[in-house]
Formats: C-alpha cells, structure tokens, sequence
C-alpha cells in the first residue's frame, strides 16, 4: 500500500503534491501538514496530531463534515507528529512512503524526520523524503535511483562509518570503499548513465538526489 504523509515543513511546490496524492493509496496529514493540503485543493484521509498547527475553522469542518479520520494526542507527548503519522502508515499495511513537508528551516526538525527514515528500515518499507529541491533516502543494503538531469547524487554515512560501498553509474565511481562519518568524501557525484545503483555491507548511508 502506497502512503503519502504530509508534515507542517516547508512545502510550496503544488505539483509534488499532486503528484503523490494521484499516488497514495492513502494520505496521512501529519498536524499542520493539513493545511498544506486544503492550500492546495487536496484532502487528506487521516488527520492525525496534536492539531496545534490547524487553524480553529479547519478543524472545526472536519469534525463537522467527517472528511478525515481524526486522531488526536496531547501537546505534550513524547513523539513527533510526523513520527506517530508513520507508525500510523506502519499498523496499516504500508508497504511504500513518501514524506512530503518534512524538510524546511527547522533544521533539528528536519534531521529528526531524516531518522526516521529508519523506522522504515526496520519495518522492510521503501520510501524516502521529497521536497521541491531533494529526495531523501536511508540505506542499509541497496539503493536503485533513475536519472535526473541537473541533479547530484550524494552519499553520506552515520557514525561511525559505512563500509563495502560500491556505485555503479555515477561520475566518481566507488568500489568496496569504507565512508568514514565526518568526511565529505561522497558529495556531489553525477549521473553517467540512465540508472545508479548504490550499495553498501556495513552501517548505513544517506543518499541525497538534489538540485540547486
């Protein structure tokens, strides 16, 4: 099953949104990530948080109307809103998930929500974090990505390092290198050919799809 989850982070770009909505089998609004979805025209099946980013009107039509199943949790909890969305994707069935409004100037905000990408590790569920300039993946095995033209490819590991990686079609080839954490050894690579593949043995790896 195909899960979109929309958090409160930046998110401008209308088409990404479309996009993933024509996708998802099911779309989870992560607190604020609701009105990123009413800004654009879209609804969302699953209204899930603490609500403190949705404005009173909002909220009120969806109680009024029905249009999303409402879950709610205190303001003062131990997880994220976007965390609880994926466990939430996760009890459901989730096979794939795409995190849009993940990302934005909260940068502890967003290298929180880039760990919890191992969630989907630990449940054996692709998915990464999109937004209007990156895609986001966590890697323990293998990674196939298609080529987009004016975009890097960037691989970096977490601690202490990542060992065995090897990439085919990229610019910079690596073999069976060991990525230490806290060096910018894989930054900024190219594509050579239609599809890059990246793998590793040990640890795991970052992989940034970015543009400029």
């Amino acid at each position: 099953m195909n899960v979109l989850i929309v958090g409160s982070g930046s998110l401008s770009d209308e088409s990404l949104v479309k996009k993933y909505h024509q996708w998802a089998d099911l779309v989870i609004a992560a607190d604020g990530g609701q009105m990123h979805l009413k800004k654009f025209g879209f609804k969302s099946d699953i209204l899930l948080g603490d609500c403190d980013s949705i404005d009173d009107a909002e909220l009120a039509e969806i109680k009024a109307h029905n249009d999303s199943e409402l879950i709610t949790f205190p303001k003062e909890k131990d997880y994220t809103d976007l965390e609880l969305a994926i466990d939430a994707a996760i009890e459901r069935g989730a096979t794939n998930i795409v995190l849009l409004g993940a990302t934005g100037t909260r940068l502890d905000h967003t290298i929180a929500n880039i760990h919890l990408l191992y969630k989907l590790i630990e449940h054996n569920i692709a998915g990464y974090i999109e937004d209007e300039y990156n895609r986001i993946y966590l890697v323990n095995e293998s990674l196939e990505i298609k080529k987009q033209d004016g975009y890097k490819v960037s691989i970096l590991p977490l601690p202490p390092y990542a060992g065995g990686v090897t990439t085919k079609g990229l610019a910079y080839p690596l073999t069976d290198a060991k990525l230490t954490f806290g060096t910018g050894l894989g930054i900024s690579n190219e594509f050579c050919d239609e599809t890059a593949i990246i793998s590793l043995k040990e640890g795991l790896i970052l992989v940034f799809v970015s543009r400029d």
